[in-house]
Formats: structure tokens, sequence, C-alpha cells
């Protein structure tokens, strides 16, 4: 025997050992589920003759309240129900010995005969009560409808819910026949009262709970038919409409009961009347029942057969397999020498191409750090730029204002009407405009790396009231209501108290500018230990978490909350942005430069704070929380008292100018 002809033996002997242990696994595993199946499909037959004595137990039920109760029309009618439903318990008794080998299950169904044999004999003689008659016959189909759980499980359909067989099988012989029993509950208790022509406060508290049993449970019928529905689309051709009918007959049925019976002082509606009602809205669920056995049984022959069907695929693609692994391995020890050649070539090649490579990442890093030089002396330019206009702006600004102010002093001589007017709106256009450039200024500072915060120790309750009461006549202006909310022993915080009140400016005269009159605004503070860092991810859209990156030190957290037009999902990642309105619509009706919101965060993220954003939705408000460490890391006071007074000129905002420090 030549190596090539052992090589080839092998590699052959390898590939059927590596395919006979899973194709010996996958037939185990599909043996077992066609057997599963086949057990399925032979249980239909006996749980439909099942459900058919439960069906004809239910009318014997109200039959027999209502010939119990004084309805001596009905007599004949039970009567003849009493015979058929003999038959249908004899019917059912032939299956229960020839086919179920359960003892459990035998025990069960010999108990159920004897009480309904027991049952029959005494609404025959009359010996018992209308209420005694329903009290044993509800005993009685209950144990049935038990005796069906058991079966379910005997013949393995309350299993494996993978399919539309079963969400069928949960529809149709578990909620269904829990729904035909309260139906059937309702119809005999009502039938009882109308009968008698009196009914009791428990009377009516028992029929209203079977009402609400009844809609419950045809709830879960219905969420479990349309799964079926759902993955076999055929199902809603024939069981749509009859579905349809169903629920339409049921909730006439229920309002009969509720209008009829609940509802009035005196009982005047004609039992027989209200027991064909109840009968049909029963008969209508057991004709679903019997168009969804059909469709059942038919997946179930499906899957038996799609079963078979990729069992026998599955052992000709085995063997195709097998064959082709064998002329494989002549091709793939032919092909060794060739594939070892050409590796050699490819690894020179990589070798070049890797030296190419190499070349060109450097070529390319050298452009991107020219590019980046560039950029960054445009950032540099466009800050100094910013800065100098700010500088230029303000002194004129000043004086505009100034000026304003003092025309507007009673001692220069009076003013008219039109020109008090006229220098009222000279004086918010320039504060509006002085705000602005200062936002232009402190944005320009903070991306040179020039902006000094100088913190100190101060009460966080004190600064969130005095920002309060000077946002108050502005919030009084439109009804807002302002509240308050802090922890009663907030630690002092370590922050720029000029920066953190500019922060607090920002975020509560957003939410009194968005926030309709007679709206609210609320104010809470609270100190949050280590071990509760957790907030939004940084993508406001994604509505994700993560942990907080702000240390392991404890922080306090202050949130302001509106009830004002709400932000969208859409919007949200807008926020923050420069230069930017979440909605272009809003425009006319709120004015903003769209600077505050990005000028709040990076003076919040200057302190190693964080801010996030809120909101459930257009029209229903928004909340904008920050959080900063109690254990201060912002950089030190390095500046001169003057420099630190010229900085608090120019960054925080006056009670009467904050309506126009506002984003849109």
């Amino acid at each position: 025997m030549t190596i090539r002809t052992r090589l080839l033996l092998g590699f052959a002997l390898v590939c059927l050992a590596l395919v006979a242990a899973p194709l010996t696994m996958y037939m185990v595993q599909s043996s077992k589920a066609l057997q599963s199946a086949g057990l399925k499909q032979a249980g239909i037959a006996p749980l439909k003759v099942l459900l058919g004595m439960v069906q004809l137990q239910q009318q014997h039920r109200g039959l027999a309240a209502g010939a119990l109760s004084g309805n001596a029309t009905m007599e004949a009618q039970r009567a003849a129900k009493q015979v058929e439903t003999d038959k249908a318990v004899a019917a059912f008794d032939a299956i229960m010995k020839s086919h179920i080998s359960d003892a459990a299950l035998a025990d069960d169904w010999r108990l159920a005969v004897d009480a309904w044999r027991t049952l029959a004999n005494g609404v025959s003689s009359r010996s018992m009560s209308g209420q005694e008659s329903f009290t044993l016959h509800t005993a009685l189909i209950s144990d049935n409808l038990k005796l069906l759980d058991l079966m379910l499980d005997y013949f393995g359909l309350s299993y494996d819910p993978t399919g539309n067989d079963y969400h069928l099988t949960m529809a149709l012989l578990v909620h269904m026949p829990t729904l035909t029993e309260f139906l059937g509950q309702a119809r005999a208790r009502g039938m009882r009262l109308l009968a008698e022509k009196r009914i009791t406060l428990a009377d009516r508290t028992a029929l209203i709970g079977l009402i609400s049993n009844v809609e419950r449970q045809h709830e879960y019928m219905a969420r479990e038919l349309d799964k079926a529905m759902a993955l076999n689309p055929r199902m809603k051709t024939t069981l749509g409409h009859i579905a349809q009918g169903s629920l339409m007959l049921a909730q006439k049925a229920t309002q009969i009961a509720r209008i009829q019976v609940v509802e009035v002082e005196t009982l005047s509606y004609s039992p027989v009347d209200y027991f064909a009602i109840f009968t049909q809205a029963i008969d209508g669920q057991f004709a679903l029942l019997d168009q969804a056995m059909v469709d059942l049984e038919g997946a179930l022959y499906a899957r038996i057969a799609a079963l078979q069907n990729r069992q026998d695929r599955t052992i000709g693609f085995i063997a195709l397999v097998i064959m082709l692994t064998m002329w494989l391995g002549t091709v793939i020890i032919r092909a060794i020498k060739q594939d070892i050649i050409a590796l050699r070539r490819s690894e020179e090649a990589q070798r070049h191409h890797a030296s190419e490579l190499e070349a060109t990442v450097e070529e390319r890093t050298r452009e991107l750090r020219a590019v980046n030089a560039q950029l960054e002396a445009a950032s540099r330019h466009k800050s100094e730029f910013l800065t100098h206009i700010s500088h230029e702006l303000r002194t004129p600004l000043n004086g505009i204002l100034g000026f304003s102010e003092l025309l507007r002093n009673p001692t220069n001589g009076p003013l008219s009407e039109q020109q008090a007017r006229h220098l009222t709106h000279i004086q918010a256009s320039g504060k509006h405009l002085l705000v602005i450039t200062n936002d232009l200024l402190d944005l320009a500072k903070i991306e040179a790396g020039k902006l000094q915060l100088y913190p100190e120790p101060f009460d966080i309750d004190k600064a969130l009231m005095a920002v309060l009461a000077d946002l108050g006549p502005i919030a009084d202006q439109k009804r807002l209501i302002q509240t308050l909310h802090a922890d009663a022993a907030l630690p002092p915080l370590t922050a720029d108290p000029v920066r953190f009140k500019q922060i607090l400016y920002n975020l509560l005269s957003n939410a009194i500018k968005f926030t309709p009159e007679g709206g609210q605004v609320a104010v809470t503070a609270r100190q949050v230990f280590s071990s509760e860092f957790q907030v939004p991810s940084e993508k406001p859209e994604t509505g994700n978490s993560k942990l907080e990156t702000l240390g392991h030190s404890d922080s306090v957290e202050i949130a302001v909350t509106d009830t004002g037009i709400g932000i969208t999902a859409e919007n949200m990642i807008k926020l923050f942005q420069p230069f930017t309105q979440l909605d272009p619509n809003l425009t006319r009706q709120y004015h903003g430069t769209g600077l505050g919101l990005i000028l709040t965060k990076q003076l919040v993220e200057l302190h190693n704070g964080r801010i996030w954003a809120a909101s459930d939705g257009k029209g229903r408000g928004s909340t904008f929380t920050i959080r900063f460490p109690l254990a201060s890391r912002a950089r030190p006071d390095t500046g001169s008292s003057a420099h630190r007074a010229d900085m608090a000129g120019a960054g925080t905002i006056s009670a009467e100018d904050v309506e126009t420090h506002r984003v849109a």
C-alpha cells in the first residue's frame, strides 16, 4: 500500500468518525421528535370527545338549573340533554379503556363517571335544589377540566412551546375550556335567578365575577390564537372570521347578563331567552374549537411530515458528504505540494506588501500631523478672534447700557411714553447682546484652556434659594410654581460659586422659558454616594446606562424638572451642541442663541462633574440633572481678586435679563 493510499484511507476514516457521532445524535433526537409529534396527533381525537362531553354537561347544568327552579318548560330539554350526555360519557369511557394506560388517569375518570351518575339521578328524581345541582355540576366539570389538563400532559401537547401547534393547544385546550366553563356557570346561575325571579347582593357579586372571568379568559385565548396565526398566517383565513364571531357572541351574552340580571332591580327577563343567548355564545366557542382542532391536527401532520422529510434529507446529505469526502481527500493530497509552493510565494508577496504599506502609513501619518497642526492653528485663531471680538463688543455695549440708564434717570428730564418704551427696548437688546458676548467669551476661554475656576466651599441650599429668588419675578409673570426639595443635611460644596450660579441660572431660566403658563418648575438636591453612581450613557438617544466615572468620592446631584414642552427622542442627540435649535418650528416662539446648554455642560465638566437630560417626549416636560463631586478637583484660584470680580461680572446673569439668556 502506497503512502498516498494510506493517507487517503486515514483521511476517510477520520471524516467517517467525525460524521458518525453527530449523525447518531441527530437520529436519536429526530426519532424522539417524531415520536412526540405522533403522540400529540394521537391525542387529538380523545380530547375532542372529552371536550364534547364537557359541553353537554355544561348545557345540562343550565337546563337543570332552570327546571329545578320552577321552569317546567325546560324539563323535557333537560331529560333529552341527559340522555345525550350519558352517550358522550359512555363514548369517552370506551376511549379511556382502550387508549389510556395511565392508572392515575383511569382512577380520576372512574370518580368522574360515578359523580355524573349520582348527579343525573338526583336531578331526574328532583331530590335536589337548583343551587345544589349547580354546585355539583360545577364541581364535576371542574374535575373533568383537570382530567383534560392531565391528558394534555399525557399526550405531550403542553410541552415544547416552539411552534404554532403549541399556541393552538394553549388557546383551545387550556384557555377555551375554562372560558366556556365560566360562560356555563354564568348561564346556569342567571337561569336559576331569572326562574326564581329573585336576586341577592351575593348573587350579583358572583355573576359580576363570572363576567370578569369570561372577559379575562377570552383575552388569554385570543392572545394565544394571535401567536399561532402569526406563525402560520394561513390560519387567519380559516380561524379569523370564526374567532371574531365567537367574541361578538360572548360579548352579547355578558352584556345581557349585566343589563337584565345584575343591573336591574326586578328580574323580568325570560330565562329561556337568557339560556338561548348563552348557549349560542358557548356553541360559538366550540365552533371555533372544532375548526381550530382541524388546523391543529393539520399542523401536527405537517410537523410529522416535515420531521420525516428532514430526517431523510439529512441521511442522504450525510451519504453525499461521505462520498465527497473521499473525493476531496484525493484532491487535497494532490494539492498539498502546490499549496506549499503557493504559500512560499504568498509569504514573499506579503513581506513586500507590508514594506509598501509601512511606507504608505508613514507618509499618511506625516500628512495627518500637518493637517492636525493646521486645525490646531485654525482653532487657536478662532478662539483668539472670538476673545478679541467679545472684548471689543463689551466696551461699546457697556457704554450703551450705561448711557441708556442715565437717560432713564429722572434728573435728566422727563421722557415721553414712546421714548421710555424705546429706551427699554434698547436696554433689553443691549443686555441680550452682552449676555451672548459673555457666553462667546467664556466658550473661547474654555476651548483655549484659559478659563480659571476659583473654588471655595459654600452652602448649596443657600445658593439654590438665591437663584430661585432672583428668577421669582419672571416665574410669577407666567404664574409658574417654583419648588425646592433639598436634603436636610447637605454638606458644603467646594466649587466656583459664580460659575455654579451661572449653571443654575441657565437651567432654571430654560425651564421657565419652555414651560407654559400655570406650569411647575421643581429643583431637587441630594447627596449621592459612590455606590449609587449609575447615570445615562453619553449618547442620550440610546437610553442605555453605564457606571459613573467621577471617581469613588460622594457627590451632590441637582435636578431641574419642568412641565414644559419636553424633548423628543430624535432631538435628544442635538442637546449640548452650540448654536443649535432643537426644533426650527419653535424658533419664532422661543428665541435663543443655542449657547447656554453647551456652556453649561463645559462649566460642569470643568468641575469634573456630569450633566444629562431626560424627557418622556413632546409636551411631557423634561429633567436636566447635574452632578458635582463633593471633593473638589477643580483648578485652584491663581488669579487676582480684581480678575475674579471681572469674571463674576462677565459670567453671571441678573434677574432682569435672564429671560434673554436662553437656548432654543
